[in-house]
């Protein structure tokens, strides 16, 4: 199967749901570019009249071909202009159909996705590869249905008129595919890397910008500038080469085009004086009719070969996309239901692959979950919850507590209600209960201060303030990933106890290399080589 079966398979089968990606969309457009194409080369035959009256016959056009002309170009202006319109409509539903879907992608995979990657592929992902997906379908394929109806037709037209030109642009034709996809075959390859050089550069520099004050306590200002230095060259690099199979591209397929306009014109003109006598006579509103048609003929298979590159840049766009969208279909299929017995055997995840003989999670359990780093046990919290796609009815009421949470540049009641309906007097009460009262006191608008890009609070209160969320939320399940790693021994403790405090009616999964009181524990489940024992 070529790669071109493979995007526009993938395409319908997890893209194509919605009318901005249906069939009839591309039938419609495709129309619309015909009828005008048509259009034009009914108006170029009327023009090439009243050239040749006005020349020739030396009297003013005929009503006939003024009419025809002038119904011509009002048939191009009007189905270019719908053209225009529904590709525009279409193109931003499709976008945001797109959006949605990856939106619900993230919603149900949350932190198990976002930490895959860096913000900045994530950004290149929405701001590049979505387009590219759009580009591709809306023009690529669009233009790829055109190039093969209007010559066909424009081939016809001029076998009418005369059968030479006809059977020079017959012969000339295969060309500028044949040039056009051994051009392109190479593009789709340096389109990806290219991506993925673009997306590490991003990466490298949004990491050195967020770790500026490291680098100047250890003053590696110059060796990092370098390593940016020769990263920026190697992606100029590959930037040169991605524009230089388009300039070549464009350069082959102009060249032939070019020559075989003036070859047609060569032969028009010396017929038109006497010159040639190859048994097809030609008169000026032919010849003028020819050589207005011909470019138009051989302009469609142009215009293919400069969008061939939206197809490599959908095909780069697809290999980052087609695990997100089809998670989207499973990840809405699967439904969360409250904790009674949960119970779980066999491989549960891929990538990284974990597995069991055999684990119960009972409603109430509190249970201790270690490992070396890198086993696997977020991925284990991430499957249980439904972030990550393999069980079939995941936790719901769940809260997941990380060693890193996150603080809005909101204020600080926005902070612990994330979109939910409290109180003040809640607000106040769980913030007493984490010990940050004398902190929000202090604050200039008390809870409605807010945080900006650089929040007035340390590790610990971060923890803190992250405990009052699921304080207020009193979730049945609570998913502990080490939530006091970063945290010397005094605060361990004293959040710790609050958390075995707060949880006592709950369920907790509790992943932690700091010690624990073992006596508050029901379970211990270990995860190491990829199994998970109790």
């Amino acid at each position: 199967m070529s790669r071109s079966q493979t995007l526009s398979r993938w395409f319908q089968q997890s893209v194509a749901t919605s009318d901005a990606a249906s069939n009839g969309i591309l039938v419609a457009l495709t129309f619309l570019q015909v009828l005008k194409d048509i259009a034009l080369i009914a108006a170029y035959w009327g023009f090439a009249g009243i050239v040749s009256q006005w020349v020739i016959d030396g009297h003013s056009a005929s009503r006939t071909m003024l009419w025809l002309t002038a119904m011509g170009l009002v048939v191009v202006w009007i189905s270019t202009g719908l053209a225009i319109f529904l590709n525009h409509h279409k193109r931003l539903q499709l976008s945001a159909v797109l959006q949605q879907r990856l939106m619900a992608t993230f919603f149900h995979q949350q932190h198990a996705l976002l930490r895959q990657h860096s913000t900045f592929y994530w950004q290149t992902l929405w701001q590049m590869h979505i387009p590219a997906v759009v580009n591709w379908h809306f023009d690529y394929r669009v233009q790829q249905m055109v190039a093969v109806v209007v010559p066909l037709i424009a081939l016809v037209a001029i076998f009418i008129v005369n059968l030479v030109v006809g059977a020079s642009l017959l012969i000339t034709l295969p060309i500028v595919p044949l040039f056009m996809v051994l051009v392109g075959k190479g593009a789709a390859s340096l389109h990806r890397k290219h991506f993925i050089a673009l997306e590490r550069l991003g990466r490298l520099f949004v990491d050195r910008l967020s770790a500026l004050p490291l680098l100047t306590m250890f003053q590696a200002h110059d060796a990092q500038q370098q390593l940016l230095d020769k990263a920026g060259r190697r992606l100029r690099d590959r930037t040169m080469k991605v524009v230089s199979i388009a300039f070549l591209s464009t350069t082959v397929l102009d060249f032939f085009s070019t020559l075989a306009v003036a070859l047609i014109a060569v032969y028009i003109g010396f017929t038109l004086l006497g010159e040639f006598d190859l048994g097809e006579a030609i008169n000026l509103q032919q010849g003028l009719w020819l050589l207005l048609t011909a470019p138009l003929l051989l302009a469609e298979m142009k215009k293919l070969g400069q969008f061939y590159h939206q197809k490599a840049q959908a095909e780069a766009a697809k290999d980052a996309l087609q695990d997100l969208l089809s998670e989207a279909g499973a990840s809405s299929a699967s439904q969360g239901r409250p904790l009674q017995t949960l119970s779980l055997s066999g491989p549960l995840t891929y990538a990284p692959d974990l597995q069991t003989k055999g684990i119960t999670l009972t409603r109430g359990d509190k249970i201790l979950l270690s490992g070396p780093s890198g086993a696997g046990k977020t991925v284990l919290m991430e499957y249980l919850c439904g972030q990550r796609a393999g069980l079939q009815n995941p936790l719901e009421d769940y809260a997941l507590l990380t060693q890193t949470p996150v603080v809005l540049p909101c204020s600080v009641k926005d902070n612990l209600t994330l979109g939910g309906h409290y109180t003040d007097e809640n607000l106040h009460q769980v913030l007493n209960a984490v010990g940050l009262a004398d902190w929000v006191a202090a604050l200039p608008q008390d809870i409605h201060t807010l945080m900006g890009e650089h929040p007035p609070l340390s590790g610990g209160q971060g923890q803190r303030l992250a405990i009052a969320r699921v304080l207020l939320r009193q979730p049945q399940v609570w998913l502990l990933d080490e939530p006091t790693a970063h945290l010397p021994a005094q605060q361990h403790d004293e959040i710790s106890a609050l958390i075995q405090q707060a949880s006592h009616d709950a369920t907790v999964i509790w992943a932690s290399h700091k010690p624990l009181s073992q006596d508050w524990f029901t379970q211990h489940w270990v995860v190491k080589d990829g199994g998970i024992t109790c």
